[in-house]
């Protein structure tokens, strides 16, 4: 088995995401942890390959409304419980909102 290296730690951080996958469609999950670098999300059953790429798709609450942050990410591993996810090119803003949600958990 592959070792996984991390610059950063990922936290346990529960929230909805969509995963945009074209030959698929929509798959809706729930993240269990959340790092600068990835994330790991329970996929309810649905299968990805792995280095499958996607879009993944989160809103966050602001005080004046609601933003949703895209990002391009791929498949690294997968389980029966969903798949682990590297995230690809952030853009600053979903860095930051990212970022908030790991030092805030």
């Amino acid at each position: 088995m592959p070792i996984e290296q991390r610059w950063s730690e990922r936290k346990p951080i529960e929230m909805d995401v969509a995963l945009y996958y074209p030959p698929v469609g929509t798959i809706m999950g729930r993240t269990r942890d959340i790092s600068l670098e990835g994330m790991f999300v329970h996929t309810h059953g649905a299968e990805l390959p792995l280095e499958a790429e996607l879009q993944i798709s989160f809103v966050t609450e602001g005080p004046a409304r609601n933003h949703e942050h895209r990002m391009p990410a791929y498949v690294v591993h997968g389980s029966d419980e969903g798949v682990g996810l590297m995230l690809r090119h952030v853009d600053y803003s979903d860095f930051y909102a990212l970022r908030y949600m790991i030092n805030v958990a």
